[in-house]
């Protein structure tokens, strides 16, 4: 196996043409960086932090959004760049202000979370003019007010010669966001690697991809009629008077848009505008409780109510009059003491059983939009046998109930990937850059509502070898639009993506460096060579091979009785009909529900 060399580098990365391709693009000038996950962005980082030190830079900054992400990248650092361990430091909000000046003014390499960057540099604690290299890992945060983004404004305005590497699967799905995105960072220049690449489909491992549908049981369709035909006639009152659209399918944006219009009624003193509000207030907690039963189960929902309970004994007068109804009274009755009974949960279980059954020593991610779902799937996975379960979910306090502590997840993360347990149940915190090589099995409970998330959910499997995604979408329920949805953004982002890959023209950037990439060799068993020699000689070597196979597929198609071949070359991984991203509006979550686990909320 070909390997990189660099003086800052340690033997035995692989050599690959696409990484040296990318890294060639980076080092030239501040650079978008989009690629696959599970192909190895992490690497041409590497390479560019060793041209970095090879170049005298004197500081180095890598963001991360997660202390989890901040942890591997500093273990990673480590064991791929020839440094003292002493000039690499990690900088989180965990560390005092006054350790922090300490540590900034030591460290060479510095990992950190963009918010502790950012209030750091507002508050006078650091400056950034003389970091010469800044790698910003899942860059898709930049946008608007994110600290990642006010991180990347604040080192265009100080650093003396900004040098910045912005890394991402997932830039977003229309080409304005993408470009959006580009500005947002302060860089002109976009390098786009595609699993379809000539470079890149040796490296490509299986992903199989399967979507499963599942009817409601008789019992939940049972529980949703009565809670249903409440909302309908709500809805109903609430269309004749004109303040909810005549649709059929009810969303929360447009339960948010009638809120609006009440607000606007009753600015104006018109009367209906009040009990047009009082009515919207309770089709959005139904809406909620009707779109848990619908695609969570009877558990979540009855969670819920729960947690409206404790909002009742704060006060608040629209839950007491939401919990009085005598549907929901009913409601309650009805599933005080019952089992689970949605089909997803009984199946979540099947397929962890049998795939362990298989792979006894796999190990296995399962995503929840909600914390009260990830609890009751690790109480149902841990009746399997072999199997150690656990959850991991973000810090933000819910209610009564805590989140995990900084520390608490960087352990959790540590147990599931040396093997303690063997499936992690999260929420979207752990959707992003887990490097965990072995997790051969990923299981969404529900499609999520954003493309960029579901390809770092399905990137964390299928990283170095084969790998499965199963999604459970319920019949009849949001589950369905927002899998429909995602369909055709998939399609589009592709094909943006395709058509913003051709080179920025010269002089629309400025060039730091002709990336001649003097000091990377290429070291084979018998053969050493420039990293620009190798790439050439890959892209020949490679597009000899797509030609070849090419070549065979016309011959088989003009002589339909020669036999196939049953060693016939392929390059591709899996078919395009096995692909799926998983993007639609975000809706407007109640804003009393504290089950589903938030995002950026107290990431430091």
């Amino acid at each position: 196996m070909p390997v990189l060399h660099h003086p800052f580098l340690r033997d035995g990365i692989e050599a690959r043409g696409y990484q040296i391709a990318a890294t060639q693009a980076c080092i030239r000038c501040s650079t978008l960086l989009v690629m696959p996950t599970g192909f190895g962005k992490t690497a041409v980082q590497w390479n560019c932090i060793a041209d970095a030190l090879d170049s005298g830079i004197e500081k180095i900054v890598i963001t991360a959004p997660t202390v989890g992400l901040v942890e591997q990248q500093r273990r990673m650092i480590l064991e791929r760049i020839k440094i003292d361990p002493d000039v690499v430091r990690t900088y989180t909000g965990s560390d005092r202000p006054a350790k922090r000046g300490e540590i900034w003014g030591q460290a060479t390499i510095i990992i950190a979370t963009p918010q502790v960057i950012r209030n750091d540099v507002d508050s006078g604690l650091i400056n950034l003019e003389k970091v010469g290299l800044l790698v910003i890992d899942e860059a898709h945060h930049a946008k608007g007010n994110h600290a990642t983004a006010q991180v990347a404004d604040r080192y265009e305005s100080q650093a003396s010669e900004p040098w910045l590497v912005a890394a991402t699967a997932s830039p977003g799905s229309t080409q304005k966001s993408i470009e959006q995105l580009r500005d947002r960072l302060n860089v002109r220049r976009i390098f786009v690697a595609k699993r379809e690449d000539d470079l890149l489909r040796p490296y490509a491992v299986d992903m199989n991809i399967a979507t499963i549908r599942v009817m409601l049981d008789a019992t939940t369709l049972a529980l949703l009629e009565p809670l249903e035909a409440h909302q309908f006639q709500e809805t109903d009152a609430l269309k004749r008077q004109g303040f909810l659209a005549p649709v059929e399918h009810l969303t929360a944006g447009l339960i948010e848009e009638a809120a609006q219009r009440a607000s606007i009624a009753i600015s104006r003193k018109d009367p209906r505008g009040y009990d047009a509000a009082r009515r919207i207030s309770d089709v959005r907690r139904m809406h909620m409780l009707l779109d848990l039963l619908k695609t969570q189960g009877v558990r979540s929902a009855r969670s819920y109510l729960e947690r409206a309970d404790e909002q009742l004994r704060d006060g608040e007068r629209s839950t007491s009059r939401f919990l009085k109804k005598q549907v929901i009274h009913n409601f309650r009755q009805s599933v005080q003491d019952m089992e689970e009974c949605h089909p997803k949960s009984a199946l979540v279980r099947q397929l962890v059983e049998e795939h362990l059954e298989k792979n006894p020593d796999d190990r296995i991610l399962v995503f929840s939009e909600y914390r009260d779902t990830v609890d009751h799937l690790v109480e149902d996975l841990n009746q399997i046998p072999n199997a150690t379960v656990d959850r991991f979910i973000g810090q933000s306090k819910r209610g009564k109930r805590e989140g995990m502590t900084q520390k608490q997840q960087l352990a959790q993360l540590e147990r599931f990937r040396n093997g303690e347990m063997n499936i992690l149940v999260a929420t979207s915190v752990g959707e992003e850059g887990l490097d965990v090589p072995s997790a051969s099995m990923v299981l969404f409970y529900e499609p999520v509502p954003s493309a960029i998330r579901a390809i770092q959910r399905r990137g964390r499997t299928a990283r170095e070898r084969s790998g499965s995604v199963h999604v459970l979408v319920a019949n009849d329920t949001r589950d369905v639009y927002v899998l429909h949805a995602s369909r055709n953004r998939e399609k589009r982002m592709h094909s943006v993506l395709a058509r913003m890959r051709l080179e920025t023209p010269l002089g629309s950037y400025k060039v730091r460096k002709e990336g001649e990439m003097l000091e990377f060799e290429i070291i084979g068993d018998d053969f050493k060579q420039s990293a620009l020699q190798f790439l050439a000689e890959e892209r020949l070597r490679l597009k000899s091979i797509e030609e070849d196979i090419e070549d065979d597929k016309n011959e088989n198609k003009t002589d339909s009785s020669s036999p196939k071949s049953s060693k016939a070359p392929t390059l591709h991984t899996r078919s395009r009909s096995q692909k799926s991203l998983f993007d639609f509006e975000e809706d407007n979550i109640d804003p009393w529900s504290p089950v589903l686990d938030g995002r950026d909320i107290n990431r430091q």
